[in-house]
């Protein structure tokens, strides 16, 4: 639920004029055990309590003005809130931005996420979460959304058309690289009707002085009302490289009232890699609302090496949750 602050009095003492900044963000917290094994039969386990598992958990400032003539200006400061650590380092690195819309569409400079990581987290039958180790390709190894904070792309300026069709949603933007990144330029389309929903993104950056980056990313999903089946696919290709990276994940949600239980199986090819070329795994997750705003969860997954020098090294996760949105 998002909380209204009339007490920006100071502003309306100055400028004789009210304004409205809403908040509203999430707290996430959970356990987990991380058990590791190589193929020499080597076993590793940890026990953590880890902020940001799930959700990534954040807080949102935000709000809008109407200036008349169609025209609305909108800012979101979007902060990264690491509840379990008592020196957090990330406090402002979530999605911030300032912007004006119309029915030219919207414009906004600022930080946001990644195309490819809308797409992923929406085509997502097991949770995009830290558990989740799925689109390695586009994102690395983990598919955290707080511990993974590349897939948020600062200096953007990004565009999004006046709406063509009902359901689609279409962005182009670019982004000005400092230090280790580059340029950066960014399509994304969204589109949903009735129970069918699809997404695609593509990126095209300069990693280095000679060296380019290509990724895209694609999703499918249907909601028969008794399940939803998913299926995503990410490709990623140096301009450096003869052939490229490739992973697919489908899985299926199925809800059961208040519960809903989500599988999704995950598949990748990455040759860039010296050392694991590929591998495969699963994920689980079930999710119980408490209520609209608190929600209980557990998750467990596993992947496995299946080619390269490390073949047969396993990690499994499972881990158990709760956050609360406001």
């Amino acid at each position: 639920m998002k909380k209204t602050l009339v007490a920006v009095a100071a502003l309306a003492a100055v400028t004789g004029a009210m304004a409205e900044v809403k908040i509203s963000g999430i707290v996430d917290q959970s356990l987990t055990r991380v058990v590791t094994k190589d193929n020499s039969a080597s076993t590793t386990a940890t026990t953590t309590s880890i902020g940001s598992q799930y959700t990534g958990a954040d807080l949102n400032i935000g709000g809008s003005e109407d200036l008349g003539n169609g025209l609305t200006a909108r800012f979101n400061v979007g902060l990264f809130v690491d509840a379990d650590s008592a020196f957090g380092t990330d406090a402002t690195n979530y999605q911030s931005f300032v912007g004006i819309a119309g029915a030219f569409g919207d414009v906004q400079i600022g930080q946001f996420f990644a195309s490819h990581h809308i797409v992923n987290a929406t085509f997502d039958a097991a949770g995009y979460s830290q558990v989740n180790t799925s689109h390695q390709v586009t994102q690395g190894a983990s598919g955290a959304v707080g511990g993974n904070l590349g897939q948020l792309v600062a200096n953007q300026v990004q565009y999004t058309l006046p709406k063509l069709v009902d359901g689609l949603t279409l962005k182009v933007a670019k982004a000005y690289g400092e230090a280790a990144f580059g340029d950066q330029t960014q399509y994304g389309a969204m589109y949903s009707a009735g129970g069918f929903g699809a997404g695609y993104a593509w990126s095209k950056e300069a990693s280095s002085a000679t060296t380019t980056t290509t990724k895209s990313s694609y999703g499918l999903s249907y909601d028969f009302g008794v399940a939803k089946v998913v299926y995503s696919a990410q490709a990623r290709k140096l301009s450096t490289a003869a052939t490229g990276d490739t992973g697919t994940q489908y899985g299926v949600v199925v809800p059961f009232g208040a519960l809903s239980i989500g599988v999704s199986m995950t598949s990748y090819t990455m040759p860039s890699l010296a050392v694991n070329t590929g591998g495969s795994g699963y994920n689980i997750i079930a999710k119980y609302d408490l209520s609209k705003r608190t929600s209980l969860i557990a998750q467990t997954g596993r992947d496995t090496i299946d080619t390269g020098a490390n073949v047969g090294d396993t990690s499994a996760q499972t881990s158990f949750g709760l956050w609360h949105s406001f």
